[in-house]
């Protein structure tokens, strides 16, 4: 009987999407709120860190996968979404760093 092959998995992709989405949504609902750090830090956790950690996870996979099965189906265009969606969660980052910073720096000169 043939072994079925396996395939580098999609959810690391869908992983960073939800976490790019969620930031983004974040950002919309609290521009116009003052003081919300606790908001900010939490889109800014989710963009480029999450993403990143997507993007890893799913290198370690696909290499993992490569070495236990030699008819392992590699996925190049998953990773190449992936190193697309980090750099684009940095861009996406940055209206949480600014925010987080001026609640910081309104703390400081008060």
């Amino acid at each position: 009987m043939a072994k079925k092959s396996s395939k580098a998995s999609f959810l690391p992709v869908l992983v960073a999407l939800l976490a790019l989405i969620l930031s983004i949504v974040i950002y919309l609902l609290t521009r116009s709120v003052a003081h919300a750090f606790t908001l900010h830090l939490i889109g800014y956790v989710l963009t480029p860190l999450c993403v990143a950690l997507s993007m890893g996870w799913d290198t370690i996979a696909q290499r993992r996968g490569k070495g236990n099965d030699q008819w392992f189906e590699q996925n190049a265009t998953y990773s190449r979404i992936l190193r697309v969606l980090t750099g684009v969660s940095f861009l996406v980052a940055f209206p949480h760093i600014y925010a987080m910073a001026t609640d910081i720096a309104e703390k400081i000169a008060s």
